[in-house]
């Protein structure tokens, strides 16, 4: 297959520069690259639109202007007061979580609970993003034992079946309504007190960073796993957290791999 590099096409868009530089390839109607995302802060949801990607670095690779509106990520704040109709479900739950025992996030009490809009969102995306919390539109994710996206099968087919004939878990899962997850504030986190979005959530795709709290602050640890992410229209892209820490050594400040369509 004829291999087009476009190095450089978007070292002027991302918030903190690679050490080589940020590139595409594309490989045909497959595209990979890599995105970086801010996402420390507490209070903010971001959202990747893969679909509008793919179609703004296609349409660089025929010589068109890039459109690189899609790779500025801007942060939607997560609502925190009812001021329309409720949704149903949109919550912020506050939990003590009674981690001085010994049992960490296990030893929990509800406090409050209260009504809240529903989550703002960008007019399209396939995944988003929220510290170590992601969830999809209306897709479903699947983790695999692959480190590298140089290791994966020539595409997703391939992957699956061969997952299938060793007898591994190849079922996609689909989001799934948390309320103690995505923590929100953590102006109180010294007294175990914290306030929790009730949101839909992949807790698969989430696993891509785990948040331990045995003792204030949390400790985060990285799973270098690819990830399957099947997209609502049947897509699918292979997704990997590369790196969630900065150059300055800000945590949550994401370097993901992409590859799409897979």
């Amino acid at each position: 297959m004829m291999l087009t590099a476009c190095d450089g096409i978007l070292s002027s868009i991302y918030d903190e520069p690679f050490d080589k530089g940020p590139s595409v390839l594309s490989w045909g109607d497959t595209i990979r690259g890599s995105l970086y995302i801010e996402a420390n802060e507490w209070d903010e949801w971001f959202y990747v639109d893969l679909h509008a990607i793919h179609e703004a670095v296609t349409a660089a690779n025929d010589g068109e202007p890039m459109d690189s509106s899609c790779l500025h990520f801007e942060p939607y704040k997560v609502p925190t007061t009812l001021t329309g109709e409720w949704d149903g479900r949109s919550m912020i739950y506050t939990y003590l979580f009674r981690v001085l025992t010994g049992r960490g996030l296990e030893d929990f009490e509800l406090l409050d609970g209260r009504e809240t809009d529903t989550q703002p969102e960008a007019p399209s995306w396939d995944f988003a993003i929220h510290r170590n919390n992601n969830r999809t539109n209306g897709g479903a994710a699947l983790e695999t034992s692959f480190s590298s996206m140089d290791e994966l099968p020539i595409n997703s087919a391939t992957l699956l079946n061969q997952m299938s004939s060793e007898g591994k878990d190849t079922a996609f899962v689909s989001d799934t309504y948390s309320d103690k997850d995505v923590w929100v504030d953590q102006t109180r986190m010294l007294q175990e007190i914290i306030p929790c979005q009730g949101i839909m959530i992949n807790e698969v795709l989430s696993r891509w960073m785990i948040v331990e709290l045995t003792t204030p602050p949390p400790i985060f640890h990285h799973n270098g796993h690819v990830f399957l992410l099947r997209m609502n229209d049947g897509t699918i892209a292979a997704l990997r957290c590369a790196n969630y820490i900065s150059a300055r050594n800000v945590k949550c400040c994401l370097t993901i791999e992409y590859l799409y369509p897979y």
